[in-house]
């Protein structure tokens, strides 16, 4: 479907938030908190890039939908085109909304955690678990007060408890955890190593893995990774790795069949048993069982020079 940037609003120096409406005006198809929209952005050379933003506000049926979107200085051409770019009156392709990040709170406590960015689908949670009539903590990370968006609009819900960090996050998990409570629920988006810690630090306070729930965003590779060479055990195959790109989109590239699905390192259906070699983990699903036996090869990589799946 095609959609006009109706509006274009700054919050800080580096988020922007983008509306969408029908260019007809026509009410736009219903969506869920926690839904994604994916949009095809026309950048100058070669194909369309594809992007996938969470929706912003009340869920439903609504004649706009509304994203916001942080200026990444290591954009890869998204954030870059759409804040240097993007201008009201713009038309651009998107697919229907998806609901991959379904909100999945009971009667019990609930706690959403956003960290930077990832206050985008906790803005939208808020919001539906407020229209219930469900009280609610939310606790928003920042690694400075300018970077606190949405502020006014999640101050208005009577039933948030709102809790600004800014900072430092180690000090702030048990406060938003506590001790797990039959019925309580945590969702989480935000980097990899927050959700890790809220994880590794639920566990000890004795949340289940079924009560918690997380998004995340942003590269997985570090800087001290190394070229990596990757034998596949089955295939006879073997493939060189570049630091950056991810073990599963090598071997795709190789024409390797490999089950894969979010890419993000959060629902392991690329998992892969490794052979031979050290695996360095950064995923957000595996259990320690099974990251004994293998890697999720979307996001995880090796310290050992080389490495050998049961691919």
């Amino acid at each position: 479907m095609k959609l006009v940037v109706h509006q274009i609003l700054q919050h800080g120096a580096a988020v922007r938030e983008i509306r969408l409406r029908d260019p007809q005006g026509q009410v736009l198809p219903a969506w869920r908190a926690g839904a994604h929209l994916r949009l095809q952005l026309p950048l100058a050379q070669g194909e369309p890039l594809q992007r996938h933003y969470s929706l912003l506000g009340p869920e439903g049926a609504a004649p706009e939908y509304r994203i916001a979107v942080l200026q990444d200085p290591n954009s890869r051409g998204g954030s870059r085109w759409i804040h240097t770019q993007l201008r009201e009156g713009a038309l651009l392709e998107a697919d229907a909304p998806v609901d991959s990040f379904p909100l999945q709170a009971g009667q019990g406590r609930s706690v959403l955690v956003a960290g930077g960015i990832g206050i985008t689908p906790m803005h939208a949670m808020a919001h539906a678990l407020n229209a219930r009539g469900q009280d609610f903590e939310l606790h928003y990370l920042a690694r400075s007060a300018e970077r606190l968006v949405l502020l006014d609009e999640l101050r208005a819900l009577p039933h948030a408890r709102l809790h600004l960090h800014v900072g430092g996050t180690a000090a702030a998990l048990d406060d938003m955890l506590g001790r797990y409570q039959a019925g309580a629920s945590l969702h989480g988006c935000g980097p990899v190593p927050l959700l890790n810690a809220l994880r590794e630090r639920g566990a000890s306070l004795g949340w289940p893995e079924a009560a918690l729930h997380f998004e995340s965003f942003g590269a997985r590779a570090a800087s001290g990774d190394r070229p990596l060479r990757v034998h596949m055990a089955l295939s006879g195959m073997c493939v060189d790795v570049a630091p950056g790109t991810s073990i599963l989109d090598a071997l795709i590239a190789a024409d390797a069949f490999v089950p894969y699905d979010c890419k993000r390192g959060e629902c392991g259906q690329c998992h892969s048993r490794v052979l031979d070699g050290s695996p360095l983990h950064r995923d957000l699903c595996l259990s320690a069982a099974q990251r004994e036996q293998g890697l999720c090869i979307c996001v995880g990589w090796a310290s050992s020079a080389e490495l050998t799946l049961e691919l």
